[in-house]
């Protein structure tokens, strides 16, 4: 793997971590993504006209819906499984499953077979994601692992299972649209299909508070999105969408450490064999 592309996938992964951890600490939390991707629709938009244009090619159109309707879906599976789970459960087997999915889909749709040391990097980063995933304490084993009794887990898959599939999709369609270009319909796309889901029943006054309480948060977290989004997308020009979902799951160790240095956290010896098994395995999908 070339040097920017490992350097896009940890970008990626940094501010996907960094924007979370915004968004943990919102009242809010629904909301902020929302109009965080309202931000970044409107911010990067006027950019795009201004420059390179934000027209999307033929090419990309199919696989433009199929990836925008498979975001909604895990946004609205994630949401369902952090209503009846914890974020312990339900984050770790979202993102941990994801490239298990991906790396099926890309070699069953794309062609993409990876040699023997790229899975086994692959398999390193879903078992980091796992065990980094695990309370500090590490005393809940039993109970994380008995997953099919809990409701939760099942939307949490879910969700793996559409995060596999846009980001497959994705890969299609910068192949015929400029990735700087197609991550403007991706928000857009965003924007108008989760809008029933965030301002369904009584939501639409908390909606509003956290805008006007909360700017910031939405400005920070709608260019760190952006950029994080676009990060993902270069990259999936210039390697496998399983190992650019992989890569990703290093979020999960960048969120520990802001959570231990800004929100005092602990951190933990479960967190640092979880950050091990995900470093080694990226250094082995790096050298593939």
């Amino acid at each position: 793997m070339e040097a920017l592309t490992l350097a896009l996938i940890i970008a990626t992964a940094a501010m996907h971590a960094s924007w979370n951890a915004i968004a943990k600490v919102s009242r809010n939390t629904i909301a902020l993504m929302w109009w965080a991707t309202i931000f970044g629709v409107v911010g990067y938009g006027v950019w795009l006209v201004t420059g390179p244009g934000i027209f999307l090619n033929s090419g990309s159109r199919l696989p433009f819906l199929i990836s925008a309707v498979c975001e909604t879906g895990y946004f609205i599976t994630l949401v369902k499984g952090y209503s009846r789970g914890d974020l312990s459960l339900v984050y770790p087997l979202s993102r941990g499953s994801a490239p298990i999915f991906a790396a099926f889909l890309a070699a069953v749709v794309l062609g993409q077979e990876l040699p023997w040391v790229g899975y086994a990097g692959i398999l390193l980063m879903v078992l980091g994601v796992y065990v980094a995933s695990l309370p500090v304490e590490g005393s809940r084993l039993v109970e994380f692992t008995s997953i099919l009794r809990n409701s939760a887990a099942g939307w949490a898959l879910a969700s793996g299972v559409f995060i596999a599939i846009y980001s497959v999709s994705d890969q299609v369609a910068v192949a015929a649209t400029n990735p700087l270009v197609y991550n403007w319909w991706v928000f857009f796309g965003n924007a108008v299909l989760w809008a029933p889901v965030v301002w369904r029943g009584s939501r639409s006054k908390s909606n509003m508070t956290e805008l006007r309480d909360n700017w910031r948060g939405v400005a920070v977290t709608g260019v760190l999105s952006v950029g994080s989004y676009a990060a993902a997308l270069a990259a999936l020009t210039l390697t496998s969408a399983s190992y650019v979902v992989a890569g990703r799951g290093l979020s999960v160790i960048i969120g520990a450490c802001l959570g231990s240095f800004l929100l005092k956290e602990r951190f933990g010896a479960v967190r640092i064999l979880g950050a091990v098994l995900m470093v080694v395995g990226l250094g082995l999908i790096a050298f593939t």
